[in-house]
């Protein structure tokens, strides 16, 4: 072909370049895309790439690590589940280091998911304007600018969900590739468990609405929907049978409201519904395309897409809804009844499949020629200045530099105070990049129905622990702050019985279970914790700033 005879890819291509575009500025500067300080699941990936470094190098294993949770530790892979993007990203961060490789990494992952659209859209609708019309709904999406806005890399990873999709769509038409549709949607599992269920229902709304289609054709299109459920389920089944036989283990697993309030808004971007925090959401005008999808298409799988669409958008509502004064409950709630769906907190996260399912339609809707093609491209350029409408253009964070504490700190465990605040806890796990020593503290520590039973038992058995803890409870901040803290009668046992009733004997036990330092952020750490510690340890060493102060456990130490 000639290259004009290919400026539907050319076009496919620039769409998926321009979705960068609240980002240019800060990945022009080697910025991560996130928020200004470093967000909490941005510190967190890092840290989680930094382990799968360790893994990949021999260091460490996915079954078990003292990384965090220390000494008790945990299995890595029920903390997180899912380490194909940490995988995916070494070559990025060995290369470029981890600030540029992150960068890099995060643009290239939303660069991937125009692409894999348009490949999507091509498949569905053929040659011209259907692939550029999918990219562009995958490339501009709200959903996936707020993933990655709050510093969540591995939500903004859709691609394989597009190519699952696309698959089954020839699949239907050739009866050969429901095996490759599979195994994509089996990736789109490993890479975030609850994308492999959302990319499923689009993928079962394509295989059924092909039924509807070719009623002829229904044993060898069940067969199809089956060997790509079959696929997919036998690829991820090692991981959900470790997480199945864990599952006890797994902190937080009864858990089954969401701990953080739902970002999602349906629909939005309107000049009335400006919001300086960008949330998730699928603006007004894409669903028009897949209005206008049904209206020309009048086909079975385009009626799949979708019902595939409404119902991941009900489910992303997260909340029953009243219909002439009857209630329909959510699919959340059904979802919370399946083994192993407890955790699922994220409903606006059903967006994922609710997006593809819509760039699906998009490519139809732009399929054949005449006013409803215009009048879709019309649709679909307003959509994207909808959605852009909203986030503007966004932020980015530099991951922190390595701390000059890393250079006098023992070669065991690191305690990091206060230990119940988000702010300093994001950090200290975004450092761990650089000095890669084990930690007491966990991810999400603040939210104390995570903690590890085994570690809660050990810090009922080492007093200074559970002193330290009651302690920071007695002085509330962050997003604790509204638990009110401690009675007052609380608070003055602690401070006229536990606290002076602490000795160094209790610090030493510390260094004996495998702690070598103890690292406080001054500005935030309540004033009783560090007059403790002073008066067992002596005065701390501090940086040039006098807010990050630090004791050596390891070294003799003059005790005052």
């Amino acid at each position: 072909m000639t290259p004009r005879r290919h400026w539907d890819r050319w076009l496919t291509l620039l769409v998926a370049l321009g979705g960068l575009w609240p980002f240019w500025p800060a990945l022009f500067e080697g910025r991560v895309p996130g928020q200004k300080e470093v967000p909490i699941d941005g510190g967190n990936g890092l840290y989680i790439f930094s382990l799968v470094q360790e893994v990949l190098a021999g260091r460490a294993s996915l079954l078990h690590t003292e990384a965090m949770w220390f000494p008790t530790g945990r299995p890595f892979l029920l903390v997180v589940q899912n380490v194909v993007d940490a995988v995916l990203a070494q070559p990025f961060l060995v290369a470029l280091g981890p600030q540029h490789g992150l960068a890099v990494f995060a643009a290239v992952l939303l660069v991937s998911n125009g692409l894999a659209g348009g490949w999507m859209g091509e498949r569905i609708g053929g040659r011209g304007w259907a692939g550029p019309a999918a990219a562009l709904v995958m490339s501009f999406s709200p959903y996936v600018w707020a993933e990655d806005q709050t510093g969540r890399i591995t939500q903004t990873i859709l691609a394989p969900i597009c190519l699952a999709v696309g698959a089954s769509w020839g699949a239907t038409e050739t009866g050969r590739g429901a095996a490759r549709a599979g195994g994509w949607l089996a990736l789109a599992g490993a890479v975030y468990w609850f994308y492999g269920l959302f990319g499923s229902v689009v993928v079962a709304g394509v295989f059924l609405g092909a039924v509807v289609e070719s009623r002829d054709r229904w044993r060898s299109l069940v067969g199809g929907l089956l060997t790509a459920a079959v696929v997919s389920v036998l690829a991820v089944a090692p991981f959900a049978l470790f997480t199945a036989l864990s599952w006890e283990e797994m902190a937080g697993s009864g858990q089954s409201e969401s701990p953080v309030p739902n970002p999602t808004r349906l629909t939005g971007g309107l000049p009335w519904q400006m919001n300086p925090r960008i949330v998730a959401y699928v603006p007004q005008l894409f669903l028009g395309v897949g209005l206008v999808a049904l209206i020309r298409a009048r086909r079975g799988r385009a009626v799949g897409l979708a019902i595939a669409a409404v119902l991941l958008m009900f489910t992303a509502h997260g909340r029953p809804v009243q219909v002439l004064g009857v209630t329909m409950p959510s699919p959340l709630q059904l979802l919370h009844t399946l083994p192993g769906f407890e955790r699922f907190w994220w409903p606006h996260r059903a967006l994922a499949g609710a997006t593809v399912a819509l760039a699906g339609l998009a490519a139809l809707a732009v399929r054949e020629r005449g006013w409803l093609r215009r009048a879709s491209l019309v649709l679909l350029v307003g959509g994207v200045a909808q959605g852009a409408w909203v986030p503007g253009v966004l932020s980015g964070w530099r991951v922190p530099p390595k701390p000059f504490w890393a250079n006098d700190i023992g070669p065991g465990a690191v305690l990091a105070l206060p230990m119940l605040s988000p702010e300093v806890g994001k950090l200290r796990f975004a450092e761990w990049t650089w000095h890669r020593r084990p930690m007491v503290n966990g991810m999400a520590m603040w939210e104390e129905f995570l903690w590890p039973d085994p570690w809660r038992r050990w810090v009922a058995k080492e007093p200074l622990m559970s002193t330290l803890l009651e302690i920071e409870r007695a002085h509330p901040h962050g997003r604790n702050r509204r638990e009110g803290g401690l009675s007052v009668e609380r608070i003055t046992h602690l401070r006229d019985v536990v606290i002076p009733s602490m000795t160094v004997e209790h610090l030493d036990s510390l260094h004996q279970q495998g702690v070598d330092t103890l690292l406080i952020d001054k500005k935030r750490t309540p004033p009783p914790a560090i007059t403790l510690l002073e008066r067992l340890a002596g005065p701390a060493a501090c940086d040039a700033s006098k807010r990050h102060c630090w004791w050596r456990l390891d070294v003799p130490t003059a005790r005052p």
